[in-house]
């Protein structure tokens, strides 16, 4: 019965998109933890690997929302209407929000691959465009997911934003441990070794 009133498309798109804003909360609220180093120092590359893989896994999940939308019969986007920002002929200014959220995922899942030639230092830099991507990809479902329509989707919002919101204060009030450089062993007093005193030789 749902399958002959809504098209499969449709259904497609509403589902890949709620799964890309599930996984991309889950990997800024990881890339938050490792960066206030509030699960320790111990599993920090285990986490890393995982705070990547979700990145790409969203950012597929993006690519089958997007392309699922494409292919829609109903709302006819098109793949440009889907890949470049303010293209769509419905809502364009919320759907241009989730266009953007999809290419700065994009980037953001690319820079892994390039952190040892860009340094770490600019690669920190720009991630702090997640909390860009997080932002404007909360607006873009408030405003066109069917899901967050009503009192109901502000509290799924609140649900999706609360850890990641929490952690920014952390990040912001904790503060990191500085880095001591080495203590050099105090040197040993040198101290001049005395003559030794000579029996008196009889003239």
């Amino acid at each position: 019965m749902v399958a002959q009133s809504v098209p499969v498309a449709w259904l497609v798109a509403r589902s890949a998109g709620l799964v890309a804003l599930a996984l991309l909360t889950v990997s800024v609220t990881l890339g938050l933890a490792l960066s206030t180093r509030l699960l320790g120092n111990k599993r920090g590359k285990l986490l890393l690997g995982w705070h990547q893989t979700l990145m790409w896994t969203g950012l597929a999940m993006v690519a089958l929302h997007g392309g699922a939308l494409a292919l829609d019969p109903v709302m006819r986007f098109g793949f440009v209407g889907v890949l470049v920002p303010g293209a769509a002929p419905w809502r364009p200014l919320p759907v241009a929000a989730g266009i953007v959220t999809g290419w700065l995922m994009l980037a953001l899942a690319a820079s892994f691959h390039v952190r040892r030639t860009i340094g770490q230092g600019r690669w920190r830099l720009m991630h702090y465009a997640s909390f860009v991507a997080f932002g404007i990809g909360l607006y873009h479902a408030l405003n066109v997911g069917t899901e967050f329509s009503g009192a109901r989707g502000l509290i799924i919002a609140g649900a999706l934003a609360a850890p990641v919101t929490w952690l920014v204060y952390a990040r912001i009030l904790i503060p990191r441990a500085a880095k001591k450089p080495p203590t050099r062993p105090a040197p040993e007093p040198t101290t001049r070794p005395q003559a030794e005193s000579r029996p008196a030789v009889p003239a």
